[in-house]
């Protein structure tokens, strides 16, 4: 307060100051003196002013002043990568979708660095999702974000199932159900990690029945559950025994016994009988 009595249009001095009024409650004196700040001339050169003011606006609930300050830091630092990175997270936070694929696709710019390829797909996916463009718009966000993993995909740089993830989610958003079976089952890099992964050997599983391959369905989950019990499991195993059934086998009976009597069998195993029983 001294320092803006002597020199009441000091920056650094009226950046801190909206952070202090931030803190103690002054938060109608902060907001007015922070949106001041933004909309002067050159202030976001001054470090004092990039430090205080997300701040100021992160603790007012303000993500929209928030990411400002970011997006006009970026015209007198346009390679800086910690300003694009914490508009991305300001962005991702508060749903910011085109915000946070232009942060994205400048880290991707600055760095070459693959972890930020994916933070692209991730916001093209969400942007797919949740923004208000035209279904023509959603296909071609759709149709790169499936080309930028798959390619990925196709020059061994996908090597984490996170990765996996985004890939299979890209896929399922367009129905691509049979694609996504085929990466699952390919005998890449990625297999020993898919197979060590719960959840991907079910969506595997699940997959299975979406395309219709009820025999290769059933006999996935039994391999499976000879390894380790896993309730999801059990259901689509009893699914696409019945999906066996449903597509005209004649020895229906004998595909129900069997199913219960390898179901009994687990129920032998130690720490396995409530699964087992709840399948039956």
């Amino acid at each position: 307060m001294n320092l803006l009595r002597k020199n009441p249009n000091h920056l650094s001095g009226q950046a801190l100051m909206s952070l202090a009024l931030a803190r103690t409650g002054g938060t109608h004196s902060a907001m007015t003196l922070g949106q001041k700040v933004l909309n002067t001339a050159g202030a976001l050169r001054n470090p004092h002013v990039l430090q205080c003011l997300p701040m100021t606006f992160r603790l007012l609930g303000h993500a929209q002043e928030e990411a400002a300050v970011y997006t006009g830091a970026q015209e007198f630092f346009p390679n800086d990568k910690a300003i694009c990175a914490k508009l991305f997270m300001v962005a991702a936070s508060n749903g910011m979708y085109k915000e946070q694929h232009q942060a994205a696709v400048s880290l991707l710019r600055l760095t070459k660095d693959d972890k930020y390829m994916w933070w692209v797909v991730v916001s093209l996916v969400l942007l797919t999702k949740f923004s208000k463009e035209d279904e023509k718009t959603r296909q071609l966000q759709l149709a790169l974000a499936e080309r930028m993993a798959e390619k990925s995909l196709e020059q061994g740089r996908l090597t984490t199932t996170e990765e996996l993830r985004i890939y299979l989610e890209v896929l399922d958003i367009q129905s691509k159900h049979a694609d996504m079976l085929a990466v699952l089952s390919s005998d890449g890099p990625l297999a020993e990690k898919i197979s060590n992964d719960p959840d991907l050997v079910t969506q595997r599983i699940s997959l299975l029945l979406k395309t219709d391959m009820h025999d290769k369905a059933v006999e996935a989950a039994v391999r499976t559950l000879n390894a380790k019990d896993n309730w999801a499991d059990y259901k689509l195993c009893a699914e696409a025994t019945i999906g066996q059934i449903s597509e005209g086998e004649s020895e229906g009976e004998l595909l129900i016994t069997s199913f219960c009597e390898t179901v009994q069998k687990w129920a032998q195993i130690r720490g396995r009988a409530r699964g087992a029983e709840l399948a039956l």
